[in-house]
């Protein structure tokens, strides 16, 4: 049901019970009517009556008149003729009753006794001319004899009747009348009891269902609203109604789900987009950092480099100086013989090939990072480059008493390698283990084989490295500030070269010392396939 049907039942309802209530007040009204009228009506007669009684009253003395002025004879017709129009309004006063009590055409007593006293008065004009005759032959004692029978009695006794007969009908009518306004006032004040109980019953009808079809709606709406103000959009209205108040509450909850399905893709997107900026933000930061240290790196570069070439311009100058002085020195010895000679010159060759290795490192390492180095893999057996390593080994510098100790297993150790490049890694580990090791010391040139992987070690006890060597010792160009504790190493180019031989490879180099408890220098690469493990 619509809303505008429920509002106008309700107005009819109120309507209904305003007829009802007009009805009731039209229905006493016109029973009270009734009883006024014939209240009215009762009056009327007996004032009537009186009236009748006036004129009685003046006819008489008109005719008795007639005794003491003589002829009177227009003023008697005229109070007769009073008389006769007072009964006959009498008559109509009657018959008006007659018609409020609906009994027209039943004979009342009261008409007759009006017709009887009519014909009584016609009467007194016969007894009113015998007095005349009487008056004027002289005869007066027989005139008021026919005036106090025929015309003095005859009036009292119609008035008389006539006013008996009215009084007690009237007073009948009276009491009637009262008793049925006794009763109208009863059954007002049942009809009102009862307009009273039927208008309640319809008025809290109409609030019980307005409320529960229009004002109960509303308040839940209101109370949704509320909610949604608060930002609670899972709160629903339940209207089982199909009014329009119903289909508002539908709509209603339909907007608030599509309200909180939006937000809730915007949370999504916000977190989404809040996620994406953290990434970019950690990506950009990361970045900044990895650039950070990358500059880091390259101001640390630059400072070795710088120092590399300080460094390497004194060690390149410092044989040149040897060399150029040896040979003045020779030339200036005129009488030098030719073992002086031949010493001079073994020194310099010495100088010559120190010069030599220096160069050829800084070479590689060029050639490395312009990437120029080819590596050629093939199987190799490790005993093969253990064994020219340690060929190698005996014409490098060491100090007196130093001595190799080589540790290899009886079966073939393989990778896939360029051996080249592997026998060079090994004698940079190995060059250095022997230059740094005390008088009278051991280096152990160690091969193994573990788990699918080939390990080279050398292992000396000489100096160990320094805190910051250990950590920067595969730097290129790195070497150790003289502010710093140094181990006596060189310009840290070798170590450089065999990792990035080792890299290529495959394989990782990595060193285990401590400053005073020597070194060890590890190599490991994986085994050549189909490799026995």
């Amino acid at each position: 049901m619509r809303i505008r049907t429920k509002i106008m039942l309700s107005h009819l309802t109120g309507l209904v019970t305003v007829t009802l209530v007009c009805l009731a007040i039209i229905v006493g009204l016109g029973f009270t009517r009734d009883d006024r009228r014939q209240l009215h009506t009762s009056y009327e007669q007996l004032r009537n009556i009186n009236l009748v009684a006036v004129d009685a009253h003046s006819l008489s003395a008109q005719i008795a008149e007639l005794f003491i002025v003589g002829d009177q004879d227009a003023e008697i017709r005229q109070a007769r003729d009073s008389l006769l129009a007072r009964l006959d309004r009498q008559r109509e006063l009657i018959r008006e009753e007659q018609t409020l009590a609906n009994e027209t055409g039943a004979p009342w007593a009261s008409l007759n006794r009006v017709d009887l006293k009519e014909d009584k008065v016609r009467e007194l004009d016969q007894a009113r001319l015998l007095i005349q005759d009487h008056l004027s032959s002289g005869r007066r004692a027989e005139a008021l004899e026919i005036f106090n029978t025929e015309v003095y009695d005859q009036l009292g006794l119609v008035l008389l009747e006539l006013v008996e007969g009215t009084t007690v009908r009237e007073r009948a009518e009276v009491e009637d009348a009262l008793a049925s306004s006794a009763r109208l006032s009863e059954r007002a004040v049942d009809l009102a009891i009862g307009l009273i109980v039927v208008v309640a019953v319809l008025g809290i009808g109409n609030i019980v269902i307005m409320n529960r079809t229009i004002l109960r709606p509303v308040s839940a709406l209101y109370a949704g609203a509320e909610a949604v103000g608060r930002g609670d959009l899972t709160h629903r209205i339940d209207t089982p109604s199909s009014d329009e108040l119903g289909n508002l509450s539908r709509r209603f909850n339909q907007m608030t789900a599509q309200i909180r399905a939006q937000r809730d893709s915007l949370i999504e997107a916000k977190s989404t987009l809040t996620q994406q900026v953290d990434e970019r933000t950690r990506e950009l930061r990361d970045r900044s950092e990895a650039l950070a240290a990358s500059n880091d790196r390259l101001r640390a570069v630059d400072a070795s480099r710088a120092n590399f070439f300080a460094d390497i311009s004194h060690e390149l100058r410092t044989p040149l100086t040897i060399l150029r002085g040896q040979a003045e020195m020779a030339l200036r010895n005129r009488a030098a013989d030719a073992g002086t000679l031949q010493g001079a010159l073994t020194d310099i060759v010495q100088k010559t090939d120190q010069i030599g290795r220096l160069i050829d490192d800084l070479l590689f390492l060029a050639r490395s990072e312009s990437g120029s180095i080819m590596v050629n893999r093939t199987r190799v057996v490790l005993q093969d480059i253990v064994g020219d390593v340690l060929l190698d080994g005996r014409t490098m510098t060491m100090k007196p008493g130093v001595r190799i100790h080589p540790s290899q297993p009886e079966d073939p150790v393989e990778v896939q390698g360029d051996p080249d490049r592997l026998r060079q890694a090994v004698l940079i580990a190995l060059d250095n283990a022997l230059r740094l090791a005390p008088e009278d010391t051991t280096v152990i040139l160690e091969l193994a084989q573990t788990a699918g992987h080939a390990q080279i070690r050398v292992r000396d006890q000489g100096p160990g490295f320094t805190g910051d060597e250990l950590g920067s010792a595969f730097t290129r160009f790195y070497s150790a500030r003289p502010s710093r504790p140094r181990s006596g190493r060189g310009l840290g180019l070798g170590l450089s070269i065999a990792k990035w031989i080792v890299d290529q490879h495959d394989g990782t180099i990595r060193i285990d010392s401590a400053p005073g408890c020597g070194a060890v220098v590890e190599i490991t690469m994986p085994l050549a396939p189909g490799a026995a493990a």
